[in-house]
């Protein structure tokens, strides 16, 4: 029998800090939507070896996405948005997403999901609640997410959004909870592709009663 009072024991499920070196960081070249850099990570491999990684990496940095949910209509708020790069994968570029943007310098996460609502759905978060935090991609790309729930009034969904200035452009809708739960069990490719609308899924199917005790506290 586990005594309760003793501690966890500590499971290897978890990310680790090794020592590394790392080469200068090189732009480079262009002026892209997202800077572009090159580094060479030098660790220790099998047995100890020196193991040389050149990698070129994608600049993201913090980002935010936030699912909506309208407890009242008891569905979720997403959104539809075109993705070159969906587009060359799968040749359907319309995707479907949450909220999602970048943390600005200077910004709090949660300021930068209550502003990316605004933008990207037109409708302001009753109330936000982080609910986890992911790398989508750390192969690729040092973007680092933090997934909120956002409480949103659906019936003040406009048509269209998006932020003119970014060049961008949404188109707001909203599916019931339980529709959306079962599409997870479509086998592959499925209706959706996007990591960031099934991850935020199956957090809901496992927890909706931390849904309905958020929405009751923020009525």
């Amino acid at each position: 029998m586990t005594d309760a009072a003793s501690p966890r024991p500590e499971s290897p499920l978890r990310d680790l800090a090794v020592p590394v070196e790392l080469s200068p960081i090189t732009n480079i070249e262009g002026d892209g939507f997202r800077p572009y850099h090159r580094v060479v990570a030098t660790l220790a491999g099998a047995g100890g070896a020196p193991l040389v990684q050149p990698r070129d990496i994608l600049r993201v940095g913090p980002c935010i996405a936030a699912l909506g949910y309208d407890p009242a209509a008891e569905c979720l708020v997403l959104i539809h948005q075109f993705r070159v790069a969906g587009h060359l994968a799968t040749g359907k570029g319309e995707l479907v997403e949450l909220v999602a943007g970048r943390v600005e310098p200077g910004e709090s996460a949660e300021h930068a999901a209550a502003r990316e609502c605004v933008e990207e759905i037109g409708v302001p978060a009753r109330a936000l609640t982080p609910i986890m935090a992911f790398m989508p991609s750390p192969g690729v790309t040092d973007e680092y997410v933090t997934l909120y729930l956002a409480l949103i009034d659906s019936a003040a969904l406009p048509r269209e959004a998006g932020e003119p200035g970014e060049a961008e452009y949404t188109r707001p809708f909203t599916v019931p909870v339980d529709e959306a739960l079962a599409l997870l069990d479509v086998p592959p490719p499925g209706p959706f592709i996007n990591v960031f609308v099934r991850t935020a899924l199956q957090w809901v199917a496992l927890n909706r009663a931390k849904m309905a005790a958020f929405a009751a506290e923020n009525r």
